[in-house]
This record gives structure tokens, sequence and C-alpha cells, in this order.
């Protein structure tokens, strides 16, 4: 997992994965026009980006997911969330089994579940290894991108 700010971006982008950088120079210049909310392809299904408004639910209500062929890059437009976060333990047992079409497994959240606290421009990165709690808080209306990078982009 990787968490940071696009105000500190042009310092950070230098020590993080090109396709990273990639993904996250692509999701900027798709918000400079203040984009609405839709998909926006990129690199086909390889890479593309989905700008989404949605109001928080509670924590109670909020399963936890992974994804296994994507890794996904959340940035914060509007508003404020809670993500939860947990690395993926051998002992994890799924509440909902995965589902490939979809690409989640849903796990109920974990004890040593972290709460990241996102503010508009703050992003936070989660791989296949990162359980990852999204779309929590006081039950607000928040933008936010969520960009879905492929796995297999790392490889290539």
């Amino acid at each position: 997992m990787i968490i940071g700010s696009m105000s500190l971006w042009e310092s950070q982008a230098a020590f993080e994965h090109k396709i990273i950088v990639s993904a996250i120079e692509e999701l900027n210049a798709i918000l400079k026009p203040n984009a609405a909310a839709g998909c926006f392809e990129i690199k086909g299904d390889q890479l593309y980006a989905t700008i989404m408004e949605f109001d928080t639910k509670p924590m109670q209500e909020q399963l936890a997911e992974k994804h296994e062929k994507y890794i996904d890059v959340h940035y914060l437009i509007e508003g404020e969330e809670t993500i939860g976060w947990s690395a993926l333990r051998d002992d994890a047992a799924a509440a909902k089994p995965y589902d490939s079409e979809q690409d989640y497994v849903l796990y109920e959240p974990s004890a040593d579940e972290l709460l990241l606290q996102l503010k508009p421009g703050m992003y936070a990165v989660f791989f296949p290894n990162d359980i990852h709690r999204p779309g929590m808080g006081q039950q607000t209306k928040i933008k936010k991108a969520v960009v879905k990078i492929h796995v297999d982009l790392f490889t290539s």
C-alpha cells in the first residue's frame, strides 16, 4: 500500500514504479477538465479510470475487498473518506469467495485494520496483497476516482 498527496507528486514520482507514475499522470489529465462521473479508457482493460460520486457508508456496513488481477489507485476529489487497510494473512477467511468476473473477494474487517483518512487531493495505492475497505465515512457525498492497473503491466 502506498499513500500520498498530489501536492507532493512532483517530488514523489521519481520513487514510484513507472506504471504507477503513468497511471497517476493519466488520471491527472482526465481530472483537468473537471471530469464528470463515468469510465475513462486509458489502455483498454489494462488501465482505466472510473470517476464516481456516492454517499459514504458507516463502518459497520462496509466489507473489505481485495483484487487478484488489478492494482487500485484511489484518489479523493471531493469530501472526506475513510479507507480501512490490512495485509493479507494466511488465516484470512473470505466473507464472499473470489468472483473472477468482477475481480474481488470480500472479507470481514480484520482486528488489526488501519484506518486511513483521505482528504481531497490524497491517493492510496492498493496491491493484490492489500485488503482494503473503501467508501466509509459520516454518510456524506464524496467524489473519487479509482484507476485500475492490470498486474500484467508490471511484467511487460
